[in-house]
């Protein structure tokens, strides 16, 4: 009898093998089909052992990092929950905290590591659970720095289409809605080809503005419809920006517009000092780096290109000729800011001059299409002028306003003379008295006419400023020859010394 070798012994055992498991395969997939056609999805579900399609979680991990940057899903996440726990009854222990810079009334709720809350979108609950990972290996030693928070968002399987294309997105929103409503506008400038910030803490709004009536509702609606046309600007195939030249006398409110339209929009606003921009290319490089939703402001522009020529001298464009180095931006470098291809380098910005003398100014930056809105700032009026004494006294009426209408229908006054003088006192009577008498000085020509001006402006010519090569010499010499100070002319008395800086005096 042959006998039979262990290999053919181990191939018939196989074979049998995976016969068995075809027909048991086979006999399940019949009997399933059997069930389906007699008995309902639930009751089949039961009869598995399977738990409903509406017990079956899913769940999206959202983390402290992406990569080295911090998850802007998960800032959003973080400021969504401390909002669901300001009305969550159900959650006993909880972080609170107050941003930097913060009010008192933004205190900032949070969840503790291993705590969840509930929200319901749409008839669905959603649980938000935080949680706290470590990234070291298994035989490094856990430290706080090496713990990052990382949020479980789950919800029934039923809704994740739900929950994906619907609710983080409403979540996002949201958040972002809350923080232009609470966010705190800064002001920037540049130094050296860099923005320097600070937070903006003027407080002018569209209410105390002294201006006139129906020029601020028509300022405040030309914002609001900037700000809800971003489709007409993309049709129109423009970038969505808006330029405004404000213009007018010193002291006649300018500024406090600016602060104005930046706290209605909730805009940083950006101040440019050109005389400080090095070239043309410094200039477009400060504008690729300024955030969308701001303010681009240049004061005095009539200043700013009242000598500059309309392009760089032939052969240079980053100021390196003489020519450049005087002039520094040039016209056209502005006007390319304006409206130029560097001016769609961001969306939805505001760009703002200001200027004393509108005549002073250069046709081109004046022509159609460059500024689009031009609000003139003027003198006090009367209906102004009772704006102040409500916002600064409360005052509604007084026995000499008709006196300060009929004056200041004969006088120019800038408003904030007039508010120099109702803050001079807390009496609301002495402060309108004040008032008047000023109006009474300036009708009569006396008094302090002009004098406003003159406190704005340096009287008299500057000395003149020393070059660096100069001011190194005189250092020099100020250093080497304060050992033969008392051999030089005037020693021993009281004369001036070859090494002896003189302090300029209060212009």
């Amino acid at each position: 009898m042959a006998m039979t070798s262990p290999n053919s012994r181990a191939l018939e055992r196989y074979k049998s093998a995976v016969t068995t498991a075809t027909s048991v395969l086979g006999a399940a997939m019949l009997l399933r089909r059997v069930l389906a056609d007699v008995l309902p999805g639930t009751a089949l579900g039961a009869l598995l052992l399977l738990p409903p399609a509406s017990a079956r979680r899913h769940a999206v991990l959202i983390e402290e990092f992406d990569g080295a940057l911090y998850n802007r899903v998960f800032l959003a996440a973080k400021a969504y929950v401390s909002t669901l726990l300001a009305a969550a009854p159900s959650v006993p222990l909880m972080k609170a905290s107050l941003p930097r810079g913060a009010d008192a009334e933004h205190v900032l709720l949070a969840l503790r590591p291993g705590t969840a809350v509930v929200d319901v979108f749409d008839g669905a609950k959603v649980t938000w659970r935080l949680s706290r990972k470590h990234d070291g290996g298994a035989g490094r030693r856990r430290t706080t720095e090496d713990a990052r928070e990382v949020f479980k968002l789950s919800f029934d399987a039923e809704h994740k289409d739900m929950v994906l294309g619907s609710y983080l997105p409403a979540v996002m929103a949201r958040v972002e809605a809350m923080s232009q409503e609470q966010r705190q506008t800064k002001l920037y400038s540049n130094e050296w080809g860099k923005w320097r910030t600070v937070r903006l803490r003027n407080a002018s709004t569209f209410a105390t503005v002294a201006m006139d009536a129906a020029l601020r509702q028509a300022v405040v609606d030309d914002l609001d419809r900037f700000l809800t046309r971003k489709e007409y600007y993309r049709q129109t195939g423009r970038a969505w920006k808006r330029g405004y030249l404000i213009h007018g006398p010193p002291g006649t409110g300018k500024s406090s517009l600016v602060a104005a339209i930046s706290n209605h929009l909730h805009f940083d606003v950006y101040d440019l000092d050109v005389g400080s921009v090095r070239s043309n290319t410094e200039l477009r490089k400060l504008l690729i780096r300024m955030k969308n939703r701001s303010i681009l402001l240049v004061e005095d522009v009539d200043c700013a290109v009242a000598t500059a020529p309309r392009r760089e001298a032939t052969g240079s464009s980053d100021g390196g000729s003489p020519a450049s180095k005087n002039h520094k931006v040039t016209l056209s470098g502005l006007l390319n800011m304006v409206d130029g291809l560097w001016s769609s380098s961001g969306h939805e910005r505001i760009l703002i001059f200001t200027t004393n003398h509108r005549d002073r100014l250069d046709p081109a930056l004046l022509r159609p299409g460059r500024m689009d809105m031009h609000v003139h700032m003027g003198y006090c009026g009367f209906v102004a002028f009772r704006e102040l004494a409500a916002n600064y006294h409360g005052i509604q009426d007084h026995p000499l306003f008709p006196e300060i209408e009929a004056l200041l229908r004969e006088v120019e006054v800038a408003p904030a003379e007039v508010a120099e003088r109702l803050l001079m006192t807390d009496d609301a009577d002495a402060a309108v008295e004040m008032a008047a008498k000023l109006l009474r000085g300036r009708k009569a020509g006396t008094g302090e006419d002009g004098g406003y001006i003159k406190q704005k402006l340096h009287v008299g010519p500057r000395r003149p400023r020393r070059p660096p090569a100069a001011r190194r010499a005189l250092l020099d010499e100020g250093i080497g020859g304060s050992s033969r100070r008392g051999q030089g002319r005037g020693a021993g008395t009281g004369r001036r010394g070859g090494g002896e800086v003189r302090g300029r005096g209060r212009r």
